[in-house]
């Protein structure tokens, strides 16, 4: 580890500027186990595009195993090689095992983990919030990034009030939260509370005029930015850094050119979102479609239709972007086409 436990929020203040992206797991087309190229190939895709990490889509969301998870993690920080951080999203279904990989995470060489809530934790009140995430925040030295989401149905205001998260952030690694509903009053709280303690994000990118102009904000995600750009054309990360430098012409300009692709992105993803899942197909799509492993995820998951598939290649295009289509990985892609 670079930080001590101690040093951990110093330690992200320095590190946290700019786009953390996602990976999601890879499968093999005809038999669906873990595929440790697949994996390999994305994460070389990514490093050269900018991002300062990439955040592990884990557990209970990928359909992958806890043994699974431990090589999925162990393949994307060997190959990642220390050029940039991987965050490992612990949201598995009991506390020990959230713990157990929290420490995995940290054994194999992470820069930090995300906490979120599986389905099955129903706190009774947020004292059993907070004793939940301490107890992971214990576990480990690594930095540890707060979610709390729509998708958890909790009684707390908000699924998770701002006091309670206020708490969580007087701890020694708790660096950083990532926005998780679009409740604005709690937002503007969040920040008020505790937004000069831990470093808050927001995952879209239509607010972040705001969210850098008026609170500061120095980092985004973790959200799949890769789907909108490329390594040629580092689009999102060149947006986010003209807003910080206030070069806002130059940011709008970027804005404007994505809008066809994140307006088609936006109109399948919002919808399952405010149901509690994420249609990782349209995102293992959109991979294939820009160069990576793409191809086929394990149940369960929501359907992905043709022209769903159809409208996302024709606004990739409207963007200015060019599939590489089955350049890449010709097998995975055609399994998606």
């Amino acid at each position: 580890m670079h930080y001590s436990k101690k040093e951990a929020k110093d330690w992200a203040r320095e590190t946290y500027q700019g786009l953390d992206t996602t990976i999601l797991p890879c499968f093999t087309p005809d038999t669906l186990e873990l595929d440790e190229a697949g994996i390999r190939h994305d994460m070389r895709m990514l490093l050269p595009q900018g991002f300062f990490a990439v955040t592990l889509v884990s557990g209970g969301e990928s359909g992958t195993t806890l043994e699974e998870d431990k090589r999925f993690v162990e393949y994307c920080v060997d190959e990642a090689g220390g050029k940039i951080g991987v965050t490992l999203n612990v949201r598995y279904y009991t506390l020990e095992d959230n713990i157990a990989m929290a420490r995995h995470a940290e054994a194999v060489g992470c820069h930090s983990i995300m906490v979120s809530y599986p389905t099955n934790f129903h706190p009774r009140d947020e004292n059993e919030i907070y004793a939940y995430t301490k107890a992971i925040c214990d576990a480990t030295n690594l930095g540890v990034i707060l979610f709390p989401s729509v998708k958890n149905d909790f009684a707390a205001p908000y699924r998770v009030s701002a006091q309670t998260l206020s708490r969580l952030a007087d701890l020694d690694n708790v660096i950083a939260m990532k926005i998780g509903m679009l409740e604005w009053t709690w937002i503007d709280e969040c920040f008020r509370r505790f937004g000069e303690r831990v470093l808050i994000s927001y995952p879209f990118d239509d607010a972040w005029p705001t969210m850098i102009g008026k609170y500061g904000m120095q980092w985004s995600g973790a959200a799949p930015w890769h789907n909108m750009q490329t390594a040629a054309d580092p689009r999102s990360v060149q947006m986010f850094n003209c807003l910080r430098e206030g070069r806002m012409d130059e940011a709008s300009a970027i804005y404007w050119r994505m809008d066809p692709l994140r307006k088609a992105i936006l109109a399948i993803a919002l919808p399952s979102a405010q149901m509690g899942m994420y249609n990782f197909d349209q995102w293992k799509y959109l991979d294939g479609l820009l160069g990576f492993t793409g191809g086929e995820l394990r149940m369960p998951k929501l359907s992905f239709f043709g022209w769903q598939r159809e409208q996302l290649r024709m606004a990739l295009l409207a963007s200015g972007l060019q599939p590489a289509g089955s350049a890449a990985a010709p097998a995975r892609v055609a399994a998606t086409a």
